[in-house]
């Protein structure tokens, strides 16, 4: 599993609609820049998913529980729920109940990964949406 980045996916890579390019790597700023809650649905959705992946790679899983708050799990069962995956929402449940037992948390971290949807997978379901629903995301170009 990689990290959702435009470094380490194919997203970036110039094999990738540049708008998809665009939109990932906005969505990116959208949640460091505090713009969440004004962002588009679409650029939302996926801000989630990627502030949580994002930081479970390189940190893993029990560091996210430890340091993340519970909107953060939500916003990223939202964004999978809104690209057509599995809702996450009752093993993050899980997990957050068992956030002061790290060895428990640290246990499920290879559920996780097989739970995450692989990264091309992902990439196919944002393309399908953002082709269905450009309106529903911003590539950060518009004022």
């Amino acid at each position: 599993m990689t990290n959702l980045s435009s470094a380490s996916t194919g997203v970036g890579s110039g094999t990738v609609n540049p708008t998809l390019r665009a939109v990932w790597n906005h969505s990116i700023d959208v949640w460091l820049d505090d713009a969440y809650e004004t962002a588009p649905r679409g650029t939302r959705m996926l801000a989630g998913i990627q502030h949580l992946h994002n930081n479970v790679i390189p940190e893993g899983l029990a560091w996210a529980v430890e340091t993340f708050e519970e909107i953060t799990f939500r916003r990223a069962a939202e964004g999978l729920r809104f690209f057509g995956f599995r809702d996450l929402d009752p093993f993050f449940t899980e997990l957050l109940q068992h956030r002061d037992e790290p060895h428990q948390v640290t246990s499920r971290e290879s559920e996780y990964f097989a739970l995450f949807p692989e990264d091309a997978v992902l990439e196919q379901a944002i393309l399908a949406r953002l082709s269905e629903h450009p309106d529903e995301f911003d590539d950060g170009t518009s004022a």
